[in-house]
């Protein structure tokens, strides 16, 4: 939790305040999915209910 951005997402939260979500970018050659924007975002999550469900975009 020693960085920056995750901890200005965690005060956020603490705050009350919704999250963008998650940009997600498919990798069909592999079958899985790449955070391509939000990685910050998730940990500050996670750090508070690693179950949570997170907003998500697919591209």
């Amino acid at each position: 939790m020693s960085n920056s951005h995750v901890e200005k997402d965690r005060r956020k939260i603490r705050g009350g305040r919704k999250l963008s979500p998650l940009l997600l970018v498919r990798d069909e050659a592999q079958g899985r999915v790449i955070i391509a924007d939000g990685y910050h975002r998730l940990c500050a999550a996670y750090y508070f209910d690693e179950d949570a469900l997170i907003p998500c975009k697919i591209a």
